[in-house]
């Protein structure tokens, strides 16, 4: 293999990992981002402006300003192009553009005709999508407005980098959290103790009023430290919310992100999960790339009228309490060779079932973030029969 060709394998490899720690969940972005991607809209001029972060299969627009897209295939946009420059990318013209004159949104009267791209780099160097502005019109953006355009790009690589540094704080504060909800838990049997004698005390009539008024004393601060840990309940149940998920909860997210693309595929997606389980919250880290490009490879993989079974349980046995997640599906499956070798990187001619350009890296990814988080990947194939792949991932339940 050539020298260029290896380091545009390790580049784009490098980009996708990115793209991945963030652990992003591409479908609740759209608020957080909303000022931003309108405002670029209005320094622009233009009618439409998008921020897309591109993974190894899709482009996701995960916050939108007067558009209606979430998801397309990665060889079908445009930004796919512009994450492979250092600047911004303006393309004019689009339907005299060879690349892109023939995509549905820029054919016809009402397709578009003026593209401005600039890329969203992390401060690692990698490219891990873009913040991108559109028009029907023909523009010309002011050299100060780009430059405007480059701050806000600027400003939402920022905020998406203090949401990984936040996450990387969250390991530290789960320990924190069990210790602090023990406590609470501790705190509350006692004080409810506490509480229940003054109560059971303030109608018995007794001689010193000195005594009467001790006993307030006793109730008013065993209530105060009551609502204190209610407090700090309270507060978990609301942190759990956003970073831990039930099995429906994950099951919903999974369909919200890829049913779309399994039915235009006329694949049949169907996920499912033990619903006896289904109280138990577990942490959401790393559940959502590592699923979402087992399923984004089997609907590559899987021809028309196929089907792609997902099932989610929570098992235990003497070792271990584990999440475990299976996907499967009856596309054209994976050669031994590379069954073999799964853990290597390559961007071999790797087409799926309709023609979709590969990238042949989606396995060597999950494998990777699988054992970053202790987990276990066990992958079954048969060339013309398909693949079924089993992960385990050990559990902190809460």
């Amino acid at each position: 293999m050539r020298k260029d060709d290896v380091d545009r394998i390790k580049i784009e490899y490098n980009r996708i990992r990115k793209l991945s720690e963030f652990d992003l969940d591409y479908g609740n972005l759209q608020e957080e981002f909303k000022s931003l991607v309108e405002l670029a809209a209005h320094v622009a001029g233009t009618e439409v402006s998008l921020i897309n972060l591109i993974d190894n299969h899709s482009q996701w627009s995960v916050s939108r300003y007067n558009a209606d897209i979430f998801q397309m295939d990665r060889e079908a946009s445009i930004c796919q192009y512009t994450i492979q420059t250092e600047n911004l990318m303006e393309v004019p013209h689009l339907d005299q553009d060879e690349r892109f004159s023939e995509h549905p949104f820029v054919k016809g009267e009402d397709g578009f005709r003026f593209y401005l791209g600039i890329p969203l780099k992390v401060q690692t160097g990698e490219n891990i999508g873009a913040l991108c502005v559109l028009d029907q019109e023909e523009k010309k953006v002011s050299a100060e407005s780009k430059r405007l355009l480059e701050l806000i790009a600027d400003e939402i690589v920022k905020k998406l980098e203090c949401k990984i540094k936040m996450d990387s704080l969250q390991d530290e504060f789960d320990k924190a959290i069990v210790q602090r909800n023990q406590l609470a838990h501790d705190v509350r049997g006692p004080v409810g103790g506490i509480l229940g004698l003054a109560m059971s005390t303030e109608n018995v009539t007794v001689d010193k009023e000195e005594f009467k008024s001790y006993m307030e004393m006793i109730k008013g601060s065993a209530s105060k430290l009551l609502d204190l840990t209610d407090d700090i309940l309270e507060r978990e149940k609301a942190l759990q919310k956003d970073n831990y998920f039930t099995l429906s909860e994950f099951k919903a997210h999974l369909e919200d992100l890829y049913a779309l693309s399994a039915h235009n595929k006329e694949v049949n997606l169907q996920v499912a999960f033990n619903q006896t389980k289904d109280h138990q919250r577990f942490s959401r880290r790393k559940l959502l790339p590592i699923v979402g490009n087992l399923i984004a490879n089997a609907v590559k993989f899987t021809p028309s009228k196929g089907e792609i079974k997902v099932n989610l349980d929570i098992v235990q046995d003497e070792e271990m309490t584990a999440l475990r997640i299976e996907v499967s599906d009856n596309g054209k499956g994976i050669p031994k060779e590379k069954l073999q070798n799964i853990t290597d990187i390559g961007l071999e001619d790797d087409r799926g079932t309709a023609d979709e350009k590969g990238y042949g890296m989606g396995l060597s990814l999950v494998a990777e973030m699988v054992e970053s988080i202790h987990g276990i990947l066990n992958i079954e194939s048969e060339e013309g029969r398909g693949t079924n792949i089993k992960i385990a991932i050990p559990l902190n339940l809460n």
